[in-house]
């Protein structure tokens, strides 16, 4: 199988699947303002660079004079940008700002990266890092291996909980009863797919049970196999997961196993590197 044509069209997964948009509750405490906005920052995705204020309101399910207010306001903060030769925003760095806090005092990337680095090369795989949120989760690192590399993950970068090895790697490393309150959620989410998904998640479970990780073939993209091992903070609430990913032609399932327990050496020797390091914000890579 080659490379495919430039005049195929790539149709991309839907990553936006996992992303949980709140913008009221009956709870006293919850800010409804405050959650319309931010549904409006999760709105621009990485494959939706440029929406108007009417698309906004189609994605958020927010009344279109209410976008307005609210387009404009996250304009004036910084972190929305007003393009009028197309008469649409798109994302402003203020919301780097936001992210920064959170990415520079995570330990786990700065030590993690050169090993994924090695990792990646010679495995030829793409290595990521991820944490679940929500029903997503967030990529924390990445690192390229492929020969032809064709991936947009990066930092920052979101996929959908239940389609990916690493989102059932976090998943398979939770408490039973974390893991039982987590289903009633997707059981809601994805009730026409729920059975089967049920299975498959189940699936992860036990093969991280018994082997440490789990195998995930063509589940969010028909032509990507992924492999992954879960990683839990010390907190015992944060879980995050190390994958090896890579087209189907080249990740097959001995390939897979084979990266899994490489996998499962590198969270080994990150967790023996956090509890040497300094307790101090990640400056950058080396």
């Amino acid at each position: 199988m080659g490379r495919p044509s430039r005049k195929d069209k790539v149709v991309l997964p839907d990553y936006s699947e996992g992303i949980q948009v709140k913008t009221e509750d009956e709870d006293p405490r919850f800010n409804n303002a405050l959650a319309r906005g931010l549904a409006i920052l999760r709105s621009f995705q990485v494959d939706v660079r440029l929406l108007g204020n009417l698309e906004i309101a189609e994605i958020s399910g927010l009344p279109k004079s209410t976008v307005s207010r609210l387009t404009f306001t996250l304009t004036q903060l910084g972190y929305l940008r007003y393009l009028p030769e197309f008469g649409k925003y798109e994302l402003a760095a203020g919301v780097v700002g936001l992210a920064y806090p959170y990415l520079a005092n995570q330990p786990v990337p700065s030590i993690a990266r050169p090993l994924m680095v090695d990792l990646a090369l010679k495995s030829k795989t793409n290595v990521g890092l991820g944490v679940q949120e929500g029903r997503s989760v967030l990529y924390l690192e990445y690192a390229l291996g492929e020969v032809n590399p064709n991936r947009l993950q990066r930092a920052g970068f979101r996929v959908p909980l239940v389609r990916t090895a690493m989102g059932r790697a976090c998943i398979a490393a939770m408490r039973p009863e974390d893991r039982e309150r987590l289903y009633e959620e997707l059981r809601e989410h994805y009730k026409r797919e729920w059975t089967q998904l049920r299975g498959e998640l189940e699936d992860a479970v036990v093969q991280v049970q018994t082997r440490g990780f789990c195998i995930a073939a063509g589940t969010l993209n028909p032509n990507t196999n992924s492999v992954a091992v879960p990683f839990v903070q010390v907190d015992g609430h944060t879980f995050m997961a190390f994958n090896s990913q890579g087209h189907a032609q080249f990740q097959t399932k001995e390939v897979m196993v084979r990266n899994g327990k490489k996998l499962m050496e590198l969270a080994q020797e990150v967790r023996r590197r956090l509890m040497d390091a300094p307790n101090a914000p990640s400056l950058g890579h080396r």
